[in-house]
């Protein structure tokens, strides 16, 4: 019985940290593609693909550089972190390539993201709302370095 309970407390605790393990890939409500794979979603925030299927320029949007979010959104899309693709971006730059925008928080991100036509970004599952759609979830690889639960709970506020 002792066991029974606690693998019941066990898989409840690692439900709570399941929002860690993903995040959430989101454009504007509405948008013209709903549904992305991983392939095309780091193909856009590499700036390889900047025409959507209906021809409109993709506008992404990253976290500050050193955020704990974008550090792991890099990790499982790039297996870089941001700091590490600076050769990569100088590179495109002096090709006429801008890199995405950066916001400082995920609550910046989801108002961008919710007000910009085509603009896709990435947050937490507990930022979601209703002005955005779920385009994919990106099951991350590395463990995000901040109390997960505390940002969801203060975010809730």
């Amino acid at each position: 019985m002792r066991i029974f309970i606690l693998s019941i407390v066990l898989a409840l605790s690692g439900s709570s940290t399941s929002a860690a393990s993903e995040l959430l890939i989101i454009t504007a409500k509405g948008s013209s593609e709903p549904h992305l794979n991983k392939k095309k979603i780091a193909n856009i925030f590499l700036r390889e693909q900047l025409i959507n299927q209906q021809g409109e320029r993709w506008i992404p949007v990253n976290l500050s550089i050193h955020h704990p979010l974008r550090e792991a959104f890099s990790e499982t899309l790039f297996n870089q972190l941001p700091n590490q693709m600076d050769n990569f971006w100088n590179i495109k730059y002096f090709n006429g390539i801008s890199p995405p925008y950066v916001v400082k928080s995920q609550e910046a991100m989801l108002r961008f993201v919710a007000s910009t036509p085509n603009a896709i970004g990435y947050i937490l599952p507990c930022f979601v709302n209703d002005n955005v759609t779920v385009v994919f979830k990106l099951v991350l690889k590395t463990k995000v370095k901040f109390n997960v639960k505390d940002i969801c709970r203060q975010h809730k506020r």
